[in-house]
């Protein structure tokens, strides 16, 4: 049994039932120190299913605060958060909230599966790691760095935990999928963030000699670069581009394929591959191809505007051979703007250019194309001017 005074776990009760915050250990506690029973030695037993790793954390200074949610509307299941941190750790008051937030937009946005675990804890630490139902998080005095370490971390619990990935082999089925986790939650926690993590490191590094496939082993990455690159933002652009072109629902269809089939069978990339292909009912082999097993860069250029009144055809040419959503951003003169967005089926029968027809409203001024999300190696061919 866990040895804890009956008022702790009373609240530690409460806490699993409710969606409010409760504070388990305050400060008034911890001045009065009888948060633990005081005998020489205290035993603790733990239980739990499907991890592959544990962590234990003690601390006799710190706060836990802790709330619940329903993470299951079929069944009515909660989990519950806790937040544990050092008091002089002001910022850290606000993480009781993030981390909630992540596991309920895990749990109904994005991936939109239910939190497989009774609980999550994020501790303050001095590093970012992550074990099953429990994270290692440094402090950080900006709220925006602690909401995207805070769901980055989180959402290792379903990549590779709950699936039970090699995250040794294959960093990429692991950090690219908490990368684009990252990226997705941190909007929805709060809309002015837009992250943007490591696209300008695989950027500057595309098409080098280090840049090789995604698909090659992380253990035999040449070095730190290569290997930071191959985990967290190239993979995390490969699933993103595949859920613009598939949309939300097919590609969480897919997504919750692979998942109902090998969550806890240690899936390798074919079996993810194949159940996307599957799931989707999608032949997504020219994708993977390309963007999995395949040298190259991105490269996308503005090479021919033409007009007729206000009729504009934009040729946009692939230089590079990884293949890229097509973003165009139409100022007209005044300021306003028009955006133009094609997925990456832009590219999907092997063509080198693309054709984007439109209507002016107003006389255009300037057509940029790209976004933080769309990587290119050359962006001064990326904007054309009317003169």
């Amino acid at each position: 049994m866990t040895f804890i005074p009956q008022n702790f776990q009373k609240l530690i009760g409460d806490a699993g039932l409710s969606d409010k915050t409760t504070n388990i250990i305050t400060e008034a506690d911890l001045k009065e120190g009888n948060i633990s029973p005081k005998n020489a030695f205290n035993t603790w037993k733990f239980d739990a299913d499907s991890v592959t790793d544990i962590a234990f954390a003690t601390s006799n200074h710190y706060l836990w605060k802790a709330s619940s949610l329903v993470v299951d509307p079929k069944t009515g299941r909660r989990s519950r958060v806790d937040a544990v941190f050092n008091p002089a750790h002001k910022s850290y008051v606000d993480v009781i909230d993030y981390a909630r937030k992540t596991v309920e937009a895990m749990s109904y946005q994005f991936p939109k599966w239910p939190y497989p675990y009774p609980h999550e804890t994020v501790f303050d630490g001095l590093d970012q790691m992550e074990y099953p139902m429990m994270v290692n998080d440094a402090p950080y005095e900006k709220a925006d760095d602690n909401i995207e370490l805070t769901d980055h971390e989180i959402f290792h619990s379903m990549f590779p935990f709950y699936m039970g990935i090699n995250e040794t082999k294959y960093a990429w089925m692991d950090e690219g999928w908490a990368t684009i986790g990252e990226w997705t939650i941190s909007h929805i926690i709060n809309n002015k963030i837009t992250d943007l993590y490591a696209i300008d490191s695989f950027e500057k590094d595309a098409g080098k000699e280090e840049d090789v496939p995604i698909i090659t082993l992380s253990t035999q990455l040449s070095s730190q670069v290569a290997y930071e690159n191959n985990s967290y933002p190239k993979p995390a652009l490969g699933y993103l581009y595949v859920k613009d072109m598939l949309g939300d629902e097919l590609f969480t269809k897919a997504l919750h394929y692979y998942i109902a089939q090998w969550h806890g069978k240690h899936p390798m990339p074919y079996d993810f591959f194949y159940c996307m292909n599957t799931g989707s009912g999608v032949n997504l082999n020219w994708f993977w191809k390309s963007w999995f097993f395949d040298r190259g860069f991105p490269d996308l250029a503005i090479t021919k505007v033409s007009n007729q009144k206000n009729q504009y055809t934009v040729i946009v040419t692939s230089v590079g051979t990884k293949p890229v959503p097509v973003d165009l951003t139409i100022t007209y003169r005044g300021g306003s703007i028009k955006v133009i967005h094609q997925s990456i089926a832009a590219w999907k029968n092997g063509n080198k250019t693309y054709t984007v027809n439109f209507t002016a409203t107003k006389r255009v001024q300037k057509i940029t194309l790209g976004t933080g999300y769309d990587p290119d190696i050359n962006k001064a061919d990326n904007v054309w001017e009317a003169k």
